[in-house]
C-alpha cells in the first residue's frame, strides 16, 4: 500500500506535472554542467516490456519527411562519406561554426551538419570567466563522441565522419528531422508524456557527459524526438585530460545495460574505436573517469540498494 507522503508527491505531480519539469529543467543552465538530481517520488515507471536501448532507434527522414531506405548507422556512415552537397548553409545556433547542408546519393537526400572548427590555446578565457588550460576545441571530438555511443549500448549522439568538404577539413553528422531544442522545450512550458523515462534519460546524458568531460553541455545542444528520445550534439569541447568527474553529484540513477557496458571498456577497445579521433592521455583520462564513475554507481547501491538506484528502459 502506498504511503501518506507517496499518495501527496504523486497527488502533486497530477496537478502540476509542468511546473515540476521545469523546475527540472531549468536545473541545467545554459553553458554550465550543473543539474539537480531529479526525485523519481511519485512518478510511475512503466511495467512491461523491458528493453536494450536499440541498435539504431529512430527512422531517419529525408527534407520531404519521408523514411530514408538505410538499414543501420554503418549505411548512415557511408552516405555522410560519399554523397554531394547539393546546399550550404550557416546555422546561427551553437558556437562551432556549423553548417547544414543538403546530400544526395543515388536519388536519396538527407541534411547533415558540416563543422571545421579546430582550435587549441595553452590558456583560454572563456566566455563565463573562466579560464582553460591546455584549452582544445576540435570538430573530429564528434566523431569520437558517437562511436563511443556506440560501444556504451546508446546510440543518442548521431553518425558522424571525418570529412573535408569545399575546401575545409572537417566532420559530418547526420541531421536529425523534427527535433526540438531542450530550450525550445522549456519555453513552451512542454512536459514529457513519461516524465520517468523522461528523468531517466537525462540520467544517462549525465553518465555520459561526465564519462568525456563535457564541459559544453547546455539546453541548445540537447535535442528531442517527436517521440521524445533524447539526441546530444556539439561535443567539440569535451575528451579532457582530466582524470576527474566533471559533476558526479549529478548521477543518482544508472540503466544496468548502461553499467555492464561501462565495465567492458578496455584499453585496446577505445584505442582500436577512437584512436583515430583521440590521443592516447585523453583515452587514457576517458578510462580513468569510467572507473570512477562505476565506483560513483557501486557506492549508490550500497547507500540506496540497487533497486533504487538501477533502471531498465521500458516501452
Amino acid at each position: 500500500m502506498l504511503n501518506l507522503g507517496l499518495l501527496v508527491i504523486t497527488f502533486f505531480l497530477l496537478l502540476a506535472p509542468r511546473a515540476a519539469s521545469t523546475a527540472y529543467g531549468n536545473g541545467l543552465r545554459s553553458g554550465s554542467q550543473e543539474e539537480s538530481v531529479p526525485s523519481t517520488s511519485g512518478v510511475p515507471q512503466a511495467t512491461a516490456g523491458v528493453r536494450r536501448v536499440e541498435k539504431e532507434p529512430r527512422v531517419w527522414e529525408g527534407p520531404d519527411g519521408k523514411p530514408l531506405p538505410f538499414k543501420g548507422p554503418e549505411e548512415i556512415l557511408e552516405f555522410l562519406r560519399t554523397a554531394a552537397d547539393l546546399e550550404w548553409k550557416s546555422i546561427g545556433e551553437g558556437i562551432t561554426g556549423a553548417s547544414r547542408l543538403l546530400l544526395e546519393k543515388d536519388g536519396v537526400r538527407m541534411y547533415a551538419i558540416f563543422r571545421d572548427v579546430q582550435v587549441y590555446k595553452r590558456v583560454m578565457e572563456l566566455a563565463d570567466g573562466t579560464t582553460a588550460i591546455s584549452f582544445r576545441d576540435d570538430a573530429i571530438f564528434e566523431c569520437a563522441a558517437f562511436e563511443l555511443s556506440r560501444l556504451l549500448g546508446l546510440y543518442i549522439v548521431p553518425p558522424a565522419v571525418e570529412r573535408g568538404m569545399r575546401g575545409k577539413d572537417g566532420t559530418l553528422q547526420a541531421w536529425v528531422p523534427g527535433t526540438m531544442m531542450e530550450k525550445e522545450r522549456l519555453e513552451k512550458g512542454t512536459d514529457p508524456p513519461d516524465m520517468w523515462r523522461w528523468l531517466m534519460q537525462r540520467q544517462v546524458m549525465q553518465i555520459f557527459d561526465n564519462l568525456i568531460y563535457n564541459e559544453d553541455r547546455n539546453l541548445g545542444n540537447i535535442l528531442i524526438t517527436k517521440d521524445w528520445l533524447l539526441v546530444l550534439i556539439d561535443h567539440t569541447r569535451a575528451f579532457r585530460n582530466y582524470e576527474k568527474l566533471l559533476s558526479p553529484d549529478s548521477i543518482r540513477y544508472c540503466d544496468r545495460n548502461l553499467l555492464e557496458n561501462l565495465k567492458s571498456l578496455n584499453l585496446q577497445m577505445l584505442q582500436e574505436h577512437l584512436g583515430k579521433y583521440l590521443r592516447d592521455t585523453q583515452i587514457r583520462a576517458l578510462l580513468k573517469r569510467r572507473d570512477l564513475l562505476v565506483e560513483h554507481v557501486h557506492r549508490l547501491v550500497q547507500e540506496h540498494g540497487s533497486g533504487d538506484v538501477l533502471f531498465s528502459f521500458y516501452r
